[in-house]
């Protein structure tokens, strides 16, 4: 495993979430890493599976594996009403 990439993803954070975590976080990661082990839920006080999650613009689930150079959205669903 020694010629895996290294480089960074970035996490953007929309709604309430950039209010608890920030609007944007960088981690630096080698190789592809499963998405739910660069967010913790603990912080963001719910669980990934309850947000919208986009990968490069692509809707995403928490299981996904992302790797160095990959954009990852995060936001709360949005509802309204009539």
């Amino acid at each position: 495993m020694g010629n895996e990439q290294c480089g960074r993803v970035t996490v953007k954070f929309l709604g309430y979430l950039s209010e608890v975590i920030g609007s944007r976080i960088e981690k630096e990661v080698c190789g592809e890493v499963e998405l739910r082990n660069l967010i913790d839920e603990e912080r963001i006080g719910t669980s990934l599976n309850d947000l919208v999650i986009l990968v490069n613009g692509v809707a995403k689930g928490p299981e996904t594996r992302v790797k160095p150079g990959d954009t990852i959205t995060v936001m709360p669903h949005i509802s309204g009403g009539a």
